[in-house]
């Protein structure tokens, strides 16, 4: 049987509780000066992606961890191996050890090595000009459990069950 169409209840609710509390969320980081949110952001988005089990939330938030103090070392590695190679292998010798790291290691040692941190270690490299790990691995931590907490409890205030739909 298909389901009817059209706007339903709890995803409207849903759909409320995240956008306001997104908003609140980077008020609060502008008072702070914060300017990059998108380590907290994510955290909200992998949480849905996983259907909403709490239990997943140790894998988001070590597993991006990871990814970002990974490609934190980027410039590091690539300045050891850079003698030897040139800056262009160099770069891309370092890219695919820890991408390949990120997807091998994961069967072994899925809470550190996994999909988030390949996420986050690729949104890194990004901004490899301005690297700010320091800074990201707060906002992961601080702004992402405040984030995806407030919306979990708002959530739950309005008797929405753990399965807040995206």
């Amino acid at each position: 049987m298909s389901e009817k169409k059209g706007f339903k209840k709890e995803t409207t609710i849903a759909a409320v509780i995240v956008a306001a509390w997104l908003c609140v969320t980077l008020t609060l980081m502008g008072v702070f000066k914060i300017h990059h949110a998108w380590p907290a952001l994510l955290t909200l988005l992998f949480f849905f992606e996983k259907n909403g089990d709490i239990k997943n939330l140790p894998n988001i938030f070590i597993g991006s961890a990871v990814g970002l103090l990974l490609a934190a070392g980027v410039p590091h590695i690539v300045g050891f191996i850079a003698p030897i190679s040139g800056t262009a292998a160099a770069t891309l010798i370092t890219v695919f050890l820890i991408v390949f790291l990120l997807i091998a290691l994961g069967d072994v040692a899925h809470m550190f090595f996994n999909n988030y941190g390949f996420v986050y270690f690729t949104i890194a490299l990004i901004f490899a000009e301005a690297q700010l790990t320091v800074q990201w691995l707060i906002v992961l931590v601080a702004g992402g459990a405040f984030f995806t907490g407030g919306v979990l409890v708002f959530a739950k205030i309005f008797g929405l069950d753990g399965e807040t739909k995206k």
